[in-house]
């Protein structure tokens, strides 16, 4: 069953080149989709564009078998609001409420969002901040994390929404190095438990290791797609061989 389908969608800022020229590409459910590329690839954007944080000026783009836009028309807020919660987007840069607790972030969208009882919306908090090993750090405000810390609650707070598409935009760009593993381990495990999701990395080797289908983006295109361990062994294209020299594999 597709959950993402997107189709020839294209999106211009102004004054500047097309940022994305005829993106078309579906996810299945159960699927992960890695997507790599240089910096100013489109790559983000396109995530922003199939979030709603971002509006393409033509194509389509279908969640869960509905349009969000069709032929560069959006639906109704109402529809619109019922569709993209269907998707849960984790930010580079964590983006945490830095006025309230880990459990506050967590619970907020819960309780006023989906109208979650606050009781049950604690209770399941609770769960996944035990799930990501932070269960001590309910209490605790984003500034007394670690960055790897800080993206484990925003997962938890993605999570916490029951979405059926997790979007990850560069989850360990803002790490330090030595901090990245954690965050690629709960990728990792999520991806075992068969969740949906569309993972823009610059880590190669682990969306080698971590997609069913792999797409390579340069200059606002998709130039390669495929399995994984095909397209970085064996690219294709001289964009794709030239980005790969960068990276020890």
């Amino acid at each position: 069953m597709e959950v993402i389908s997107v189709q020839n969608v294209k999106k211009t800022f102004p004054d500047e080149a097309s940022v994305l020229n005829g993106i078309s590409f579906t996810v299945e459910a159960g699927e992960v989709l890695g997507i790599i590329g240089p910096s100013g690839s489109g790559k983000s954007t396109l995530l922003r564009c199939i979030a709603n944080l971002e509006t393409i000026d033509s194509g389509s783009i279908y969640i869960s078998g509905k349009p969000l836009v069709e032929n560069g028309v959006y639906t109704g807020k109402k529809s619109m609001r019922s569709i993209t919660g269907n998707l849960g987007f984790v930010f580079q840069n964590f983006n945490l409420f830095p006025h309230m607790s880990v459990l506050g972030n967590i619970i907020d969208a819960q309780i006023h969002v989906l109208k979650t009882p606050k009781e049950e919306a604690i209770e399941i908090a609770k769960k996944l901040l035990s799930d990501m090993e932070l269960s001590e750090k309910a209490n605790a405000y984003p500034c007394e994390l670690s960055g790897g810390q800080q993206q484990r609650v925003s997962i938890a707070r993605a999570l916490a929404m029951k979405p059926q598409v997790l979007l990850f935009d560069e989850p360990t760009s803002a790490l330090d190095p030595e901090l990245t593993g954690e965050i690629l381990e709960v990728i990792r495990r999520l991806a075992a438990e068969k969740m949906t999701m569309i993972v823009v990395t610059h880590e190669i080797s682990f969306a080698r290791d971590i997609s069913d289908k792999l797409i390579f983006m340069a200059e606002g295109k998709i130039m390669e797609e495929g399995k994984p361990k095909d397209l970085i062994a064996h690219p294709t294209t001289e964009r794709l061989q030239d980005f790969l020299k960068r990276f020890n594999q």
